[in-house]
């Protein structure tokens, strides 16, 4: 029964959190005023206000067929090496 007295401590554990991959978009405001950004899905998401799912058929590691999704704020497009969220106040190319 060895072990008399002897405390050992475990390390924690490094837990990595994944960052959202960033992707270049082009954003166009209803007065046509164009801006260049990088934008990770959680800052689309709060921008244009959709829901994370509707995000998914945009990216490029996942592949979906030409798709057209029509929701209560947003149109989100998909059509090959076209990528788009339209709203009534913007429009998100990526």
């Amino acid at each position: 029964m060895g072990n008399k007295g002897n405390i050992v401590f475990a390390e924690p554990e490094t837990t990595t959190k994944k960052k959202a991959k960033q992707m270049s978009w082009i954003m166009l405001d209803s007065h046509g005023q164009g801006a260049y950004i990088d934008a990770n899905k959680y800052e689309i998401i709060r921008r244009v206000d959709i829901n994370a799912r509707d995000l998914r058929i945009l990216d490029p590691l996942l592949s979906y067929p030409s798709t057209i999704l029509g929701r209560e704020k947003a149109i989100v497009l998909n059509l090959e090496h076209i990528k788009a969220i339209i709203t009534a106040d913007a429009v998100a190319f990526s």
